[in-house]
């Protein structure tokens, strides 16, 4: 199974994140997003709404590609219907906690039942046009095609010990963020929570969209604290 790269799960988190400040009071708790297809850019939407703190659902028909998700820990459950799905949902959306549910089976009927039966999401991506209308005219939003950004993306690993030296680049990237822009807080997010959500997939890898005066700050002190890491710009 493909995968999408780290920097598109990451924008997507940001554009997921921007939603949330314009449109639901700076909180995707108790959210859903409707998904159609677990194909690269599908992991990447996935993967970012259980970081942004959203509820997803995920129809595909590609099953294989659902459970690799689910050995990879880049999805948390699959289901074989659509009321087994709903069972899970409907309690995290109550408690406002994240979580993915793959639902294999094909996406044309099944977003059509939804839309007979009156289930609504908040949320779209890739679903067809004429069912994303419909959710639309209802009050989804649908996540734009691309996010786009002047900020410069940076991306790290570290060779040895990972486990201790991610959190300390994290925490210091968090430091070195500037706390008057609106979209800090969701950046500091982003490197709290997305190791939880990435899974084994990505290994030992981050990245985080900074200016060029926080690349300023952030990098000097990773030279010194953590000189082992390498930077990609």
């Amino acid at each position: 199974m493909p995968l999408p790269e780290l920097t598109a799960v990451h924008d997507q988190f940001l554009s997921l994140s921007r939603i949330g400040r314009v449109h639901f009071s700076d909180s995707l708790g108790g959210k859903l997003l409707l998904r159609s297809g677990f194909d690269p850019e599908g992991i990447a939407v996935i993967v970012a709404a259980s970081v942004a703190g959203a509820v997803s659902l995920c129809v595909a028909a590609a099953g294989e590609n659902l459970r690799e998700g689910l050995r990879s820990g880049l999805i948390d459950f699959i289901v074989a219907n659509l009321d087994e799905a709903l069972r899970i949902l409907k309690n995290e959306i109550r408690r406002a906690r994240p979580i993915s549910v793959g639902l294999s089976a094909d996406p044309e009927p099944t977003i059509a039942e939804m839309i007979d039966r009156g289930l609504q999401p908040d949320l779209l991506s890739a679903v067809l046009q004429h069912h994303a209308i419909i959710f639309v005219e209802r009050g989804a939003i649908a996540l734009p095609e691309r996010f786009s950004s002047n900020d410069e993306i940076l991306t790290w690993t570290v060779a040895e010990n990972p486990a201790q030296s991610l959190p300390r680049i994290a925490r210091t990237a968090a430091e070195s963020l500037d706390p008057t822009r609106e979209d800090t807080t969701a950046r500091r997010r982003w490197l709290e929570q997305s190791p939880r959500y990435l899974g084994r997939a990505f290994g030992p890898h981050q990245c985080l969209r900074m200016t060029e005066p926080e690349i300023a700050a952030f990098l000097p002190r990773l030279d010194s604290e953590i000189p082992a890491a390498k930077i990609t710009r």
